[in-house]
């Protein structure tokens, strides 16, 4: 499965072209816990695994399926800094990805284009149940505010992991149509941002069907790929907010625009931030994330007193020159059987 794995996420790489490392480059970031959460993360994993906890409720620690496959590229070289064996490394990243298999529908790593995580059943229900909305203004507008949504969550935990709180899946075949279903959710992390206010709702989710006259593929990392402009493919929308059915009135419209507002605060108390204090908060945002693992155990989710005396201390890493690494070289660092080379 490692190799599957690693495949898939070569893929990935490619589908995602150049990211713009705001508000720092994740390089900069690892060094400050990197080592320390792979090595709890482990311990966790394996005393859970040998009191008889399922890889399937384990894999439910994180915030979804998608966030267990991409938090991995991070854990993997945390692992070998911190002296993990390769035996425990692979079984944690083997023990994770059969975890999150068991709750998704469809291949887990996305090898045929389609990250489903709901059953034939519930597609049918939502494909056929009340709120859809056609025509261009009501798809424009869906599209939009889901645009404002994932902008908001890329402000609040930065681009390092944004499937903290959005995940994208799809394609699901409904008749000779195609959905695609977006899922925001904690929209309010107040334990990470305590003076942000918090948004007109904590859940969201946009829903569009499309014609077959484009061809849809979602990876492993959240990537929704597709060969058209989105509107001339989409025959229908419907936006849940909070479990009620918004499209086609005003609520769409003012809630975008809440979300931009909000986007704009963040990005105002971004910039008044110090580097390291800009440091500080995109390690909590990735305590947050995993922050179930140690609630479970009664244990508190921020980063523990080590970690912040290194961001006090050390200095902070120049950001990476050059993000065109190879593959290959990339590849190896991720693979969890592989130690890294010596300096």
């Amino acid at each position: 499965m490692i190799d599957e794995f690693l495949d898939a996420v070569g893929v990935a790489f490619i589908n995602a072209g150049q990211i713009v490392p705001w508000p720092m480059h994740v390089a900069q970031i690892g060094p400050f816990f990197g080592d320390l959460e792979a090595a709890d993360l482990v311990r966790r994993y394996l005393s859970a695994r040998a009191g008889g906890v399922p890889a399937g409720e384990l894999a439910k620690l994180y915030p979804s399926t998608s966030s267990a496959k991409s938090l991995m590229l991070d854990l993997v070289p945390g692992m070998k800094v911190a002296g993990i064996p390769a035996t425990d490394r692979v079984a944690f990243v083997t023990g994770i990805l059969a975890g999150a298999a068991e709750l998704e529908t469809g291949d887990v790593l996305c090898r045929d284009g389609g990250h489903r995580l709901l059953g034939a059943e519930e597609v049918q229900r939502l494909a056929t149940g009340p709120g859809w909305v056609s025509g261009p203004d009501p798809a424009r507008s869906a599209f939009t505010l889901s645009g404002a949504a994932q902008a908001l969550v890329w402000s609040v935990h930065f681009y390092g992991w944004t499937d903290i709180s959005f995940v994208i899946h799809g394609p699901y075949q409904v008749g000779n149509q195609i959905m695609i279903v977006r899922d925001f959710f904690d929209l309010e992390p107040r334990e990470l941002w305590p003076d942000l206010p918090g948004p007109a709702c904590r859940e969201l989710r946009v829903l569009s069907l499309h014609d077959a006259t484009d061809t849809f593929r979602i990876d492993i990392f959240n990537h929704l790929l597709h060969e058209r402009p989105l509107l001339e493919s989409t025959r229908a929308v419907r936006i849940v907010v909070d479990g009620h059915d918004v499209a086609g009135d005003e609520r769409p419209a003012v809630l975008r625009k809440e979300l931009v507002h909000l986007v704009r605060q963040q990005k105002t108390a971004i910039g008044r931030l110090s580097e390291r204090e800009v440091l500080t908060k995109f390690v909590e945002s990735r305590y947050y994330a995993m922050r179930t693992w140690r609630t479970r155990d009664g244990d508190a989710w921020q980063p523990p007193p080590e970690v912040y005396d290194r961001i006090a201390r050390l200095p902070i890493p120049p950001a990476p020159t050059d993000d065109d690494d190879e593959w290959e070289v990339l590849r190896t660092i991720f693979d969890p059987r592989v130690d890294l080379p010596a300096n």
